[in-house]
């Protein structure tokens, strides 16, 4: 079968659990070899809610940030503003304000497991 990609896009780990979970269901349970190492991670740390984990990306986008980094921080649920600025300083010329790293606590907060890790 020929496969032609058609768009690219950032997935969080729940996104990416999501579909890849509905192509084992489609394909009656048939992985190959890096599949079911996909899977195996993304068990572990793909827990959540697609729909509310792409909603949280779309506010870290609305509050300035690149969408790959936003991906990022979603999937790393970082607690502590440290790690929160460690992510944040990888963008050049991203400005990192007191009002930026609310916004990011805040939505990851609304996402993340048992609240953000530390």
């Amino acid at each position: 079968m020929n496969r032609r990609i058609e768009s690219r896009k950032y997935l969080t780990y729940v996104e990416a659990r999501e579909i890849l979970q509905r192509r084992i269901s489609e394909s009656g349970a048939s992985v190959n070899p890096v599949q079911e190492r996909a899977w195996e991670f993304l068990r572990l740390f793909g827990q959540g809610d697609p729909i509310a984990s792409r909603k949280a990306i779309d506010e870290l986008v609305d509050a300035g940030l690149d969408e790959d980094l936003a991906v990022e921080l979603v999937n790393m649920c970082p607690g502590d503003e440290g790690f929160i600025n460690l992510i944040l300083s990888s963008k050049e010329g991203l400005k990192i304000s007191e009002e930026l790293l609310n916004k990011i606590k805040g939505v990851l907060s609304s996402v993340c497991p048992k609240g953000p890790s530390t």
